[in-house]
């Protein structure tokens, strides 16, 4: 036990040396200037050696903080999967901050700094929230989940509560968890970026942390595979409006989803209520899906100047359900190889006769969708597009095994 502490601490005290050589390297390169994240403080003429002399001048600069912690390190629509890291990450600037003000104000001054304190981060965690429940939680709101925005707005504060107090209680225990009072480099206790790294890497990365949730709250499990879910939605399904998608092309866009439910159902982290929400979510936004587009053919035959009613007609449900229980009853018992090695090009040839057979309807014209689906996908970056091509839905596939933290096993490898 003795050996395994031992090893813990020199791990622990090489990774903040490197962080320390780091930031004093990063302030050499910028001196005469430095640039602290609340500020850009002038140390004109200054040298490293009268910078560790005299130290970083004690004043925050709180606009630029509540500008950093909201658009550098703020949660954005493409990063809502991300909830917990920036949850993480708010907490411990937060903890950073109280402490630094501490050390440095007292009397009336330090209850003004405090409540500057509470005021921005209270802004910054409101934000966040909103970002997160406008979006994840309304898409469940939509699908039969009511009032489910209340609840994960609960469990995001929870959550960042309980992050604070574990931050808080490790400060307690190692208050001089970045090795530097008394050396050369305590002019770092007031560079919060330098501070808040090394107490992330210290909580996070050196030890092991579980933030455990009460029962009916989202875990941090939960709410990062909630927001892949949405954001996967998003992409794929709730944006495809066109009425060129044939019944194989959705049964396969709608497998595909599926099976990120199916998968995420294993998660043994995953708590049960969650758990209990994902069979709903999907059925309802399954039976959206085909409302919407059905919705779609009806508008295109009823168009006053549409001369050409015969292209549009309601979807084959039974094609596009075929298709979907397919991807995931081939899942269960063949693996994902099966599903892009097999289940996928079997419904691109069933695809393929339609058109040959000379089908009037729009969705199986040589112009749809599928007829790009092998040819150039190599070509087109996930991140740039939502085309249906082999190759983004298998990068896809990837990222949301990699989001909700998935076993290799379900990765497709050739």
């Amino acid at each position: 036990m003795e050996d395994q502490h031992a090893q813990v601490c020199q791990i622990k005290s090489e990774k903040i040396e490197q962080m320390k050589a780091h930031y004093i390297q990063d302030a050499k390169n910028r001196l005469p200037q430095y640039f602290s994240p609340e500020k850009r403080m002038s140390t004109s003429q200054s040298s490293i050696e009268q910078l560790q002399q005299n130290g970083l001048p004690k004043e925050i600069f709180w606009k630029m903080v509540e500008y950093n912690v909201s658009a550098k390190e703020g949660l954005s629509l493409s990063k809502l999967d991300e909830i917990s890291e920036y949850i993480d990450f708010l907490a411990s600037e937060y903890v950073v901050y109280h402490e630094r003000v501490k050390r440095d104000y007292v009397g009336e001054e330090l209850a003004q700094q405090i409540q500057e304190l509470e005021t921005i981060f209270r802004r910054c965690f409101e934000r966040m929230a909103a970002v997160y429940t406008r979006s994840v939680g309304k898409f469940f709101e939509r699908n039969d989940i009511p009032n489910e925005s209340q609840v994960m707005q609960k469990s995001i504060a929870e959550l960042f509560l309980r992050k604070v107090h574990q931050y808080n209680e490790f400060i307690q225990m190692e208050p001089d968890y970045a090795e530097i009072q008394g050396t050369n480099e305590e002019w770092l206790l007031r560079d919060s970026y330098f501070m808040g790294d090394v107490l992330r890497l210290m909580v996070s990365k050196l030890y092991t942390q579980c933030t455990i949730m009460p029962a009916d709250l989202y875990s941090e499990a939960d709410l990062r595979v909630a927001a892949t879910i949405y954001q996967s939605a998003q992409k794929w399904l709730i944006s495809q409006k066109s009425t060129a998608v044939s019944e194989e092309q959705l049964g396969i866009e709608l497998g595909l989803f599926a099976i990120k439910f199916q998968v995420a159902l294993t998660k043994e982290d995953l708590s049960l209520h969650f758990k209990e929400k994902l069979a709903t979510i999907f059925d309802s936004f399954y039976a959206y899906k085909i409302e919407d587009l059905n919705q779609r053919h009806k508008e295109a035959q009823e168009h006053l100047y549409n001369r050409e009613q015969a292209r549009y007609a309601p979807l084959d449900e039974e094609v596009v359900r075929y298709w979907t229980r397919t991807m995931c009853e081939t899942l269960d018992h063949k693996g994902i190889s099966a599903i892009f090695e097999e289940v996928i090009p079997y419904a691109f040839e069933e695809f393929k006769k339609k058109v040959q057979q000379g089908s009037k309807l729009e969705r199986y014209q040589k112009n749809n969708e599928w007829d790009h689906f092998y040819a150039g996908s190599e070509q087109v970056n996930y991140r740039q597009s939502a085309a249906f091509t082999y190759k983004l839905r298998l990068n896809d596939w990837h990222y949301c095994l990699d989001k909700m933290n998935m076993d290799s096993n379900w990765y497709y490898l050739k």
